[in-house]
């Protein structure tokens, strides 16, 4: 681990795209803890389990304790859960959530649904987090090839939510970083129609995250922004013991 690693640069951007009529996407930017999340369920109860999910991690606040990003996604699935039964309006609500925060050189990452975490590295990106998707799952099972997963009918079907069931899976993850990474997290209104290539470029051609976030935003819409979209970039380098301290 590296304790001279910090945040040093953040951005963000959500869009309605070019189909839908309202954004169920929410971000959240509260250094440390950054976070997406994608509503699903109608325009009330998409909106609303985006909401309660983003409004759980934000108590996290400024704890750097990993299982305190796990309860916090546990508690927005009972709340999302109860919510739904209490009201006609919400049933059916539910949310995907990617969420993490950077301490000590390391990303901790807590996941559920198709929103991803990707890490940008020396002109390479990976895909930190797996998809809880139909498809996805296919894939890793060696039942369906990626090229045939772009265009698959059941694509956009996801087997993990928060809201769906009182209990729920979700993925925890720890990243050892490096100074210079770029750190994703999107909703597959972003990671659906574009190629992790043009993703790659958008982010490395840009002078600033702010720039990258708007180019990646413009690309999801030029190829026919069938979703909303939302983005979180992170870059992380190493800072003065000083400046540690203070921040």
């Amino acid at each position: 681990m590296r304790n001279d690693l910090a945040l040093t640069e953040l951005a963000s951007a959500s869009d309605v795209g070019r189909v839908r009529s309202d954004n169920q996407d929410l971000d959240l930017l509260a250094p440390p803890l950054i976070a997406v999340a994608d509503g699903m369920g109608g325009h009330k109860g998409g909106a609303t389990a985006a909401r309660m999910a983003v409004d759980s991690l934000r108590e996290v606040g400024t704890t750097t304790d990993p299982a305190a990003l796990l309860t916090a996604l546990k508690q927005a699935n009972t709340a999302i859960v109860a919510a739904a039964v209490a009201d006609p309006d919400l049933e059916g609500m539910g949310t995907t959530t990617t969420a993490g925060f950077v301490d000590a050189g390391v990303l901790y990452l807590v996941h559920v649904g198709d929103s991803r975490a990707y890490l940008v590295r020396d002109g390479r990106i990976v895909q930190v987090t797996d998809d809880h998707s139909i498809v996805a799952e296919m894939v890793r099972r060696g039942a369906l090839s990626e090229a045939d997963a772009e265009h698959h009918p059941a694509r956009h079907v996801i087997t993990r939510a928060l809201g769906v069931d009182i209990d729920v899976e979700v993925d925890a993850l720890r990243v050892d970083l490096e100074p210079g990474d770029v750190v994703l997290l999107c909703t597959d209104g972003l990671s659906g129609p574009v190629d992790d290539d043009e993703i790659l470029a958008a982010i490395d051609g840009a002078g600033t995250l702010n720039e990258a976030a708007a180019t990646l935003i413009a690309l999801a819409n030029n190829a026919g922004g069938p979703d909303n979209v939302t983005v979180v970039l992170a870059r992380v380098d190493a800072v003065t013991r000083e400046a540690a301290a203070a921040g």
